[in-house]
């Protein structure tokens, strides 16, 4: 412990030497507040100490001295992630980004934007929209989530069926190995067929082998208008009923989202107390959050789809594939609707829920949940199980709460015990265990629900390869 404690002094030493007494920290508060994500898996949140770089040059000597120490290192971006890959376990050094939020330089005419791991995704949506573009990677906690932890996680979101993934949007990173070099991959390019395309390994590796230092992201026009729709709908096959009907329609789908009726429940009840209304008179078990994009601006082109919309969503009804619609008719009355989806995370907070976030081939959605639901009943009697996400990609999040009368630890105890119920019907139904919130430490001994011997063979011999000494984010997803 001496020796361990001596190492710690050196290290502090040297990081203070790097980034400055301010920027170096090893408070009690702030060992917690960064030591973790929102996940809450049950884990210890140990770092040792937490540093803030200012520049890619302070990064790499921050690396330097960990690997010449050999102190382990915990990227660190807004630590909205839901599988614990920011948590700090054993004594890590968390590497903060969060000082680094720079809008570096936007080219509207190649529309591109590049800039800092730090900055938060919706100052990018607003930088972006000053020059009249979009970048359309959007999901809830945009307002904290940082570019950099979302390149980390290949952050999805509420218009992967309509752009992609984050992936999809990338042109270029740069990333500090464990050496200390930083690489530049791709940069501005949107052409560069000369081998394997590294920045592709960085994506979605959780901090693993790198920490990314500066990102440039392909940006596009947006959208003339969007029309949005909330339809009550009365189970899970006439969810999927209605995804095929949109998709079938001439309509430019952009989202379609699904949540059970107790999500809605939570939401209106954590707004000001249960102040909130519903949008509908009777409450359905299913909702459908419907988003179209109108090709042509112009009151003519929104008055033209919404009456193709509104049509559609008629014949829908007739077929009894919805039991009440409304289609939002100003932009605060869509950004209302979008709000009832988008607050779900936040309305269960406190309920400490465990998350699954899973992805499925859309058309085995309705097949899983009819196993799932009744597995959950049967295996965690008197445990509340809701169920929202992105149908229209095959997204689904599964949230088991906790009872008030259920202390936390005996609650965890269960629901993990039941996670191999989860994965097993998951890969029954040829999905993933993993749709967009990564590995972690939350997923780590369940991988293989996913992913065969052969293929984590090849992870361990790519960390290998550029972390040889296991100096970044240790024990997260393998």
């Amino acid at each position: 412990m001496e020796r361990l404690q001596a190492d710690l002094s050196a290290l502090h030493r040297e990081l203070i030497a790097a980034v400055g007494a301010a920027r170096c920290s090893d408070a009690p508060d702030d060992l917690a507040y960064y030591g973790s994500d929102r996940c809450r898996g049950g884990w210890p949140v140990r770092p040792s100490l937490v540093v803030f770089p200012g520049s890619i040059a302070e990064v790499q000597a921050v690396v330097r001295a960990c690997a010449a120490h050999s102190v382990a290192i915990v990227p660190s971006g807004g630590r909205t992630g839901l599988a614990g890959a920011a948590t700090a376990t054993a004594g890590e050094v968390v590497l903060s980004l969060e000082r680094m939020k720079a809008i570096l330089e936007i080219d509207a005419a190649a529309r591109t934007l590049r800039c800092e791991p730090g900055v938060t995704l919706q100052s990018v949506h607003e930088a972006a929209a000053a020059h009249g573009l979009l970048y359309p990677v959007d999901y809830a906690s945009k307002g904290s989530a940082q570019i950099g932890g979302s390149l980390a996680t290949n952050a999805g979101g509420v218009k992967v069926l309509r752009y992609g993934l984050t992936r999809d949007w990338v042109l270029g990173l740069k990333a500090v190995l464990a050496s200390g070099a930083c690489l530049d991959l791709g940069g501005a390019l949107i052409k560069n067929n000369t081998g394997y395309d590294l920045r592709q390994l960085f994506i979605g590796s959780e901090g693993t082998l790198g920490v990314i230092v500066e990102v440039t992201l392909r940006l596009c026009r947006p959208p003339a208008d969007a029309l949005v729709a909330l339809c009550a709908v009365p189970d899970d096959a006439a969810v999927l009923a209605l995804f095929a009907r949109l998709r079938a329609s001439g309509l430019l789908l952009s989202a379609f989202e699904c949540l059970d009726d107790g999500c809605l429940r939570h939401v209106l009840h954590h707004r000001r107390g249960g102040g909130g209304a519903s949008p509908f008179a009777e409450a359905s078990p299913r909702y459908a959050l419907v988003e179209v994009e109108v090709p042509i601006a112009g009151a003519a082109a929104r008055e033209h789809s919404e009456a193709e919309l509104a049509a559609l969503l008629g014949d829908a009804s007739e077929a009894g594939e919805i039991d009440d619609a409304t289609i939002a008719g100003t932009p605060a009355q869509a950004r209302g609707l979008w709000a009832l989806r988008e607050d779900i995370s936040e309305s269960l907070h406190r309920h400490t829920p465990h998350k699954a976030d899973i992805a499925l081939p859309v058309a085995r959605v309705g097949e899983f949940l009819a196993a799932w639901r009744p597995a959950v009943a049967a295996g965690l009697p008197g445990i509340e199980a809701l169920c929202f996400g992105h149908v229209g990609d095959g997204n689904l999040h599964l949230n088991l709460l906790r009872p008030d009368e259920l202390e936390l630890p005996e609650f965890l105890a269960r629901v993990h015990g039941f996670d191999d119920v989860t994965y097993a019907l998951v890969r029954a139904h040829g999905g993933s265990i993993s749709a967009e919130h990564g590995v972690g430490l939350l997923k780590r001994e369940h991988l293989h629900y996913s992913r065969s011997p052969e293929e984590l063979a090849i992870f361990r011999g790519i960390k290998a390869a550029l972390d040889p000494q296991g100096l970044f984010n240790p024990g997260k997803i393998f």
